[in-house]
């Protein structure tokens, strides 16, 4: 359930006083509820409530404004407990100003612009990095990988190879943050759109993907072309593995691919072979190194009618997909992925 309206004024009132920026209640010929004064420059604000914020609910909550003329407008300011960092851009692209209460505060308006820490709300938790190591990620993606089993501390690191103590730290964190319920099972979209603030792979481009159906260069690069899709090698991603799934993207001819590879060492390995393109419009491809292990093992087959390649996991397709603000999120907004796939966005 969302915040208290009245809650979310106070917590706003204070936030803006921490920052020493002057915050009373709108005079009541106006339909706002705050007016600020920021270096002489007024501010008429409406204060909008929510409880956690994603990409997904935000639709929703734009949606409500999107009638109404920037002049007729006053200026938004999203109170909630929790917004996650990818709904954090997607405010700031909308020109929207946010609170939250774990303790950041984004104002803008005209001559306005403010994105500061502040003092978290009292009874709010205060913030932790919920993926500051490898099994963090790991472990969320297992959840969301089968987000209808309850995940239990030694079956998870019995498939991640993890010791079941740094499994359970993560397990406790995500528990407090609210992300598993108390049966441990995830909470979605929230913690999948956390994950996607998170996933950040690296990468790079080569040039000649045409030499990837050599069999002597595949092989060398591990890419388990030949190999059934459950064993280890790469991936199609992004895009074009969405359009093959029959997400409504539209990919033109000779569009480059995208590849999940396993580690660092088949990502230079692949440098040295394919060579490097000598810009970013004559690539050939663009290569990612796995954030996580499951990303290259656990393949879905070739589309009969798309690209020959084995595709990568819808999950971490959709985590890709959600790195772009623009059409990525367009895309997942209209995508169900196959039938046996939970959707979790």
């Amino acid at each position: 359930m969302p915040i208290d309206r009245r809650r979310a004024i106070d917590a706003a009132t204070a936030a803006l006083t921490a920052v020493g920026i002057a915050a009373a209640p709108s005079p009541e010929d106006l339909a706002t509820d705050l007016t600020l004064e920021v270096n002489g420059v007024h501010l008429n604000i409406d204060v909008e409530v929510a409880s956690t914020v994603t990409p997904e609910s935000l639709v929703i909550q734009l949606r409500r404004h999107s009638n109404t003329t920037p002049e007729a407008s006053p200026a938004h300011l999203l109170v909630a407990d929790r917004i996650v960092g990818s709904a954090r851009e997607a405010l700031r692209e909308q020109g929207w100003s946010w609170l939250d209460l774990r303790g950041h505060l984004h104002l803008s308006g005209p001559g306005v612009l403010v994105d500061t820490a502040v003092p978290a709300a009292p009874d709010i938790p205060r913030p932790v990095d919920l993926f500051a190591g490898k099994v963090a990620l790991e472990v969320t993606c297992a959840l969301l990988l089968t987000p209808e089993r309850p995940g239990s501390v030694r079956q998870l690191a019995r498939e991640l190879h993890r010791s079941p103590s740094s499994v359970s730290v993560v397990m406790n964190s995500l528990r407090e943050a609210q992300l598993i319920d108390s049966e441990g099972l995830p909470v979605t979209p929230e913690l999948f759109w956390e994950a996607a603030s998170a996933w950040r792979p690296a990468k790079t481009t080569v040039a000649r993907v045409a030499l990837l159906a050599d069999a002597t260069i595949a092989s060398a690069l591990h890419t388990g072309w030949d190999e059934p899709p459950t064993g280890v090698g790469w991936a199609l991603t992004d895009t074009m593995a969405a359009a093959a799934y029959g997400a409504p993207a539209g990919v033109r001819a000779g569009y480059p691919p995208d590849f999940y590879v396993p580690d660092t060492t088949t990502a230079h390995r692949a440098e040295t072979l394919l060579g490097v393109p000598i810009s970013d419009a004559a690539r050939g491809a663009t290569i990612r190194i796995a954030p996580v292990p499951q990303v290259c093992s656990l393949r879905f087959p070739a589309s009969p009618d798309g690209p020959p390649w084995p595709l990568a996991h819808p999950l971490f397709v959709a985590l890709d997909l959600a790195a772009d603000p623009g059409r990525g999120r367009e895309i997942l907004e209209g995508w169900d992925p196959p039938q046996e796939v939970t959707r979790v966005w």
